[in-house]
């Protein structure tokens, strides 16, 4: 169980997608709102927005914003049963390397 896994745990506002690991660090990234929403954030493991820019409209600029902050280099894991969105994430930070 990782640090965020409480937080996530019964949350109706961010539903996890992708996890990104960098030695102790970890980032998730999160659906925010309601099940449909296309907006996403990346998070902290206690919920905080790991930079103030959020929250974002696509994967697309979570992947910019991912290589902004010098994470392009992660590999994006996927959260739950549907690796979809972690394939296409990763797909993307390959894109602009």
């Amino acid at each position: 169980m990782t640090n965020g896994d409480a937080f996530f745990q019964g949350s109706h506002i961010y539903e996890p997608v992708t996890l990104l690991r960098r030695n102790a660090e970890i980032l998730y990234v999160a659906r925010v709102g309601m099940k449909a929403s296309r907006q996403f954030m990346i998070l902290m493991p206690t919920g905080e927005p790991a930079w103030p820019h959020e929250p974002l409209g696509s994967l697309s600029d979570i992947a910019w914003a991912l290589r902004a902050h010098e994470w392009h280099d992660v590999t994006p894991e996927p959260v739950g049963q549907n690796e979809r969105l972690a394939k296409t994430l990763a797909r993307l930070l390959i894109e602009r390397t």
